[in-house]
């Protein structure tokens, strides 16, 4: 009777509610019972183990599972080659270098929490990233680093700031996790052979599936944008779409199509400015359905994510019709994993370039819920709002007028309907861009 094993792809096609498909194997064995008991440990160490991006025809048991650190630069600044660690050599550092947090002294993300409003606990085993620098690479502290990519084998990738990986400022110092809520971690597991985990920071930094460390010297801070769009009054401008199959109830299958703005669209529009090198910073009001609260979530990414991206407002299943997305704009993408979806998004901005959801905005500063905000608020999210700036508004219909940073402090924003006004003085029209004006 032949034997096979299963495994986990970590290539991704196209976009599965798993992340991902599967593939087999089948290694045969003859039935000669000499043969069977000398291949049977054999066949053992192939049903658990994956593969890394790029041998894909090379298994690997949990021990030669590898975590690439890439970008790493000397004290004196001198960039060093890629490093590669076995999961093996962490193993090792947790003999001599145990980081672990139990149920009783457990660790938190700071965004997750129970139906009582309770902090979720977990419990893990690693290592302190620091520490894998410090054992096993030439490379400066972690205080040399600005930014830092997580890359997953699922094509989870989430950037991370300072201000979440470097523990000297208001970061948390970031564990390798080898076991994650009392479950060794391997390939089969959700969570992976490897996890990221920093205590007391959002779960997007917690990354699954933990395959690549990119760091960069490159502090990140939010663009100061000199110019501005309206999601909502950009009309039929860079509009885009595109078609996935995605599983539904009972384990059907079904065709979605999503409806939005093109970024790369966006982008050749010159309505977002952004180059190669460019990151983006995405700046949401998101709601927790678990405390059913809205607070500020703000992330980033990069060209390679984003110039492939949408903002997306609809969707259509099939053939039933087109529906609005809840929590719209969404930043989604065909080739995107479901953990890099941003729902509600504020703005998105790149360089000197931003677009603004005003039914977002008016989610976030509307406080007094009569319908109208305040536009200095916009503009000091996104670091455009200065007493000495002077400002060109346009408005729907193309006509411009320019007013000062007082004039600017006094406008208004109003909901009418599905309308949006810009109030300033006895005036009234819709708005559809605002730019400092360049003397």
């Amino acid at each position: 009777m032949p034997f096979h094993c299963e495994k986990n792809s970590i290539f991704r096609f196209g976009k599965d509610i798993n992340g991902g498909i599967m593939k087999k194997r089948v290694f045969a064995v003859a039935v000669l019972a000499m043969v069977f008991v000398l291949l049977s440990a054999v066949i053992f160490v192939a049903c658990s183990p994956d593969t890394n991006p790029g041998t894909e025809n090379t298994v690997l048991t949990d021990d030669e599972y590898t975590l690439t650190l890439r970008g790493l630069v000397d004290s004196e600044g001198n960039p060093l080659a890629d490093i590669i660690i076995t999961k093996a050599q962490l193993k090792a550092l947790f003999l001599t270098h145990p980081v672990t947090y139990t149920e009783e002294e457990p660790c938190y993300a700071s965004d997750k929490q129970d139906d009582d409003g309770n902090l979720i606990p977990h419990s893990i085993e690693g290592v302190y990233l620091e520490d894998v620098l410090a054992e096993y690479t030439d490379s400066d502290v972690i205080d040399a680093y600005g930014s830092m990519g997580l890359y997953a084998t699922d094509t989870y990738f989430t950037l991370l700031t300072e201000e979440t990986f470097n523990s000297t400022g208001r970061g948390s110092k970031m564990i390798i996790a080898l076991s994650y809520d009392g479950i060794q971690l391997n390939v089969n597991e959700k969570s992976g052979a490897l996890r990221a985990v920093f205590p007391d920071q959002i779960m997007n930094a917690w990354a699954k599936k933990l395959q690549l460390i990119e760091f960069s010297t490159e502090i990140l801070a939010t663009p100061q944008a000199n110019r501005l769009y309206f999601f909502e009054t950009l009309g039929n401008a860079c509009n885009g779409q595109y078609t996935i199959t995605e599983e539904v109830e009972g384990g059907n299958t079904a065709e979605f199509t999503y409806y939005g703005k093109s970024i790369a669209e966006l982008i050749e529009a010159g309505i977002l400015n952004a180059i190669s090198t460019d990151k983006m910073h995405l700046s949401a009001w998101d709601y927790n359905s678990e405390t059913e609260k809205y607070t500020a979530y703000s992330a980033w990414t990069k060209y390679e994510i984003y110039s492939v991206g949408y903002l997306l407002n609809e969707y259509e299943r099939e053939d039933e019709g087109v529906e609005p997305l809840t929590r719209a704009p969404v930043f989604d993408g065909p080739t995107f994993s479901s953990g890099m979806t941003v729902k509600n998004i504020l703005a998105v901005s790149v360089f000197n370039s931003a677009v603004v959801s005003l039914s977002t905005a008016f989610e976030r500063f509307d406080t007094n819920t009569d319908n109208s905000i305040w536009v200095k608020d916009i503009l000091i999210l996104l670091n455009m709002y200065e007493e000495d700036n002077e400002y060109t508004i346009t408005m729907i219909d193309d006509t411009t007028a320019d007013l000062t940073a007082e004039d600017i402090f006094t406008a208004s924003l109003q909901k009418e309907g599905d309308s949006y006004n810009f109030v300033y003085g006895s005036e009234s029209a819709t708005i559809k861009r605002i730019a400092i004006k360049i003397s």
